[in-house]
């Protein structure tokens, strides 16, 4: 419970105040009054210190410890300032302009805060250093408060006109799937079979292991079927027909039927071909709607019972277009550690914002690691990247509103604030991120939700082995 302290001494209180811009040039007399005529409070880690909305009967400042300023939305809370810590001024404009909280303050670690009674303002204002800082404090909060606000309500008008888009792209992507599949169907069952059909098997990986073996086929043509060309033999090569076994084949059909049969074995190869591509790019495109699906109809969800690992998997579609080649996805799921009970869009977020972080560290070649764990009444997400070390100096900010370490326009420096506020706020969990022994981990533990006994998980766990690569 947050009360006051009694036995804190008068000179750390005055110490602490003269850490504040809005003290700092007060005579030693004021100083000393505003300590003597204020309360000391101490608050619990977790506890509430102000709640939005209600009445602003006093300014604090922050003795020791950090706390977090929050406002409510439609989507949830919305973090206004992520770390506040000895020095900082809270609840001054409510008391300013004579109007209830606007915002919630709670703390992150025990702290103890300075209460500053509303009449105490009169001998702020009427010492100009004073007046001036606090304008000064006042001017920077209204700033990053409009900046946060703003940046909020774009996120809400793009996720408007991505539900939008969903909806026109998710349509004709299920049309190409069902009619792919359904010309795949038809062509089957009138395809005719040659005696080529038997020949065909895997194409080899290797590129000039396919171009040795295209020549070779090629020497097959210009004796048995001369006229069909390069091109022919590639795309048999490509169909992984041997030029052992073509030899025999093509010796066994009369000279005159060489050529056609030839024909019509690779147009029929190349029209599967192009069906298994335009089934995989619609299936791929559903993947990606699938995945946005969250994120664009976030705020019409609320509790729920959450697949995590659906979500990490979704999250990795949708950032697989940044991942260079060298690096490798690595997943290590455990059953036991599949659901909780969350908002499902705002986790999505999350993810994408952790999985984004690692593939920027993680540069051209590394790991990255997904991994789930049971925890007992918790589950663990860990988000692991093998990029260089994050210095402990950034370690100490990364949670901080507008900190980037990404270039300019390439990171707001909102994304792990925010994933930080859906953890602790919305999910009452916990978000930290550590740097050693040549790994970074982002690490989330979330609370299950619910009572989840073991039998229960059992009972929800798929067949086979968590899905890892």
């Amino acid at each position: 419970m947050t009360g006051p302290v009694d036995d804190v001494p008068a000179d750390d209180v005055v110490a602490a105040l003269r850490t504040s811009p809005l003290f700092a040039q007060l005579p030693d007399d004021d100083v000393a009054a505003l300590a003597a005529g204020g309360r000391t409070l101490e608050v619990p880690a977790g506890a509430v210190l102000m709640a939005e909305g209600a009445p602003a009967d006093a300014m604090l400042v922050v003795l020791d410890g950090q706390l977090e300023v929050t406002r409510g939305g439609g989507g949830g809370p919305a973090v206004l300032l992520n770390l506040c810590s000895r020095g900082d001024l809270l609840g001054e404009l409510g008391v300013l302009q004579g109007v209830p909280r606007s915002a919630t303050v709670r703390a992150r670690t025990a702290a103890r805060v300075q209460r500053i009674d509303v009449d105490a303002l009169d001998r702020l204002l009427a010492h100009p250093h004073s007046a001036r800082a606090l304008l000064q404090a006042t001017a920077r909060r209204l700033a990053r408060e409009e900046g946060l606000l703003r940046q909020r309500e774009r996120m809400a008008a793009l996720g408007g006109l991505a539900a939008g888009l969903l909806h026109e792209i998710n349509n004709p992507a299920a049309a190409v799937s069902r009619s792919a599949a359904r010309l795949r169907r038809l062509l089957t069952e009138q395809r005719r079979t040659g005696p080529l059909d038997e020949l065909a098997g895997p194409a080899p990986a290797d590129s000039l292991a396919r171009a040795d073996a295209a020549t070779a086929l090629a020497g097959v043509l210009a004796r048995l079927a001369p006229g069909t060309g390069r091109a022919a033999a590639e795309q048999l090569a490509a169909a992984g027909i041997a030029a052992p076994a073509l030899e025999v084949a093509l010796a066994a059909l009369p000279g005159e039927h060489r050529a056609a049969e030839l024909r019509r074995f690779l147009r029929e190869h190349e029209v599967g071909r192009l069906l298994e591509e335009l089934l995989t790019g619609a299936e791929h495109l559903s993947r990606i709607v699938t995945g946005v699906r969250p994120l664009a109809y976030a705020a019409d969800q609320g509790l729920t019972e959450v697949d995590l690992h659906a979500g990490l998997e979704q999250a990795l579609v949708l950032l697989r277009h940044k991942l260079p080649p060298g690096v490798r996805v690595v997943r290590d799921l455990s059953p036991d550690a599949r659901t909780v009970r969350g908002r499902p869009a705002d986790l999505a977020l999350v993810w994408i914002n952790l999985l984004d972080n690692a593939v920027a560290a993680v540069g051209t070649d590394g790991t990255i690691t997904v991994r789930t764990a049971d925890a007992g009444d918790r589950v663990l997400v860990d988000v692991e990247n093998t990029g260089p070390p994050v210095p402990p100096e950034v370690t100490e900010r990364v949670f901080d509103a507008f900190f980037t370490t990404k270039p300019v326009g390439e990171g707001t420096g909102l994304g792990l604030t925010t994933a930080l506020a859906v953890i602790a706020q919305q999910h009452h969990g916990e978000l930290t991120l550590t740097s050693a022994d040549g790994v970074t981990r982002a690490r989330v533990v979330l609370p299950r939700g619910d009572d989840d006994p073991a039998e229960l998980r059992a009972a929800r766990r798929p067949a086979g082995p968590a899905a890892a690569r």
